[in-house]
């Protein structure tokens, strides 16, 4: 028997936080086998710097209403010059953000269309193995393991990235950042519009407070932030926050 429990639509936060309660059981070996997977294939990562020249008058308020509607209309180009043509207005330069362009706030808010449709095994206590109910520690472990593997493909597929994701707002503004760099070197570093936005990205893409800050240094527009051993084997992120800097703080003014 399954239950199809349909998050494509949104307003409906409580059943999505049910499906990812089973998918993120598996989540963490997922991301550390999926990491070394791409690490032994070595796949190049494409991507195109941020030239800030080309983004000048670009920015369309209207994709603010297309975020809350329609967001799987928007294509990475459209997501950069929303991202980074803002940073010419005049709302930027006083250190002001729409809602829209923040995944802290498509997460936290019932606006935000969920990211994943999944079908999972609908199990009631009277329709449990009744091994289930009579096993403690590591064996009632084993048996949930086997139950959930009843539904790995449709978990599994939620996953076809290492986003740690709740809505399909949140991937549109990762995937134009990724767009821009790895974040492995000054010369890739991950484009941002604001240090607030160093943090949502690093939550998203590298999920439950793995990634500790140890140190950080700003150089040239480059914010680098280097983390204590965790177990990402991630040592340190660069993150050009050039704009913000040209435009300055306007607290500090």
């Amino acid at each position: 028997m399954y239950i199809t429990i349909n998050i494509s639509t949104p307003n409906n936060k409580k059943q999505g936080k049910t499906a990812r309660g089973f998918a993120k059981l598996r989540r963490i070996i997922y991301i550390e086998n999926k990491n070394q997977m791409i690490k032994d294939m070595d796949i190049p990562k494409m991507i195109k710097k941020v030239d800030y020249s080309e983004y000048e008058g670009r920015y369309d308020e209207s994709v603010n209403d297309v975020l809350t509607t329609s967001p799987d209309n928007l294509s990475v180009e459209t997501m950069r010059e929303y991202l980074y043509g803002y940073t010419f207005t005049e709302d930027y330069a006083k250190g002001e953000f729409p809602d829209e362009m923040s995944m802290d706030y498509w997460r936290d808010s019932d606006k935000g269309i969920c990211d994943f449709e999944v079908d999972l095994p609908c199990y009631d206590r009277n329709n449990m193995p009744n091994d289930v109910w009579d096993t403690k520690g590591d064996e009632a472990f084993e048996v949930i393991d086997d139950i959930l593997d009843d539904s790995m493909d449709e978990i599994d597929s939620i996953f076809d990235d290492n986003y740690c994701i709740d809505t399909l707002q949140e991937r549109k503004i990762l995937e134009a950042i990724d767009s821009t760099g790895d974040g492995i070197s000054e010369e890739t570093a991950l484009c941002v519009t604001d240090v607030g936005q160093e943090y949502e990205y690093i939550s998203r893409v590298f999920p439950y407070n793995l990634l500790e800050v140890a140190r950080q240094r700003v150089r040239n527009g480059i914010d680098c932030l280097e983390f204590k051993p965790n177990n990402y084997g991630v040592e340190r992120i660069y993150f050009d926050i050039s704009r913000r800097f040209d435009v300055g703080y306007p607290m500090l003014e």
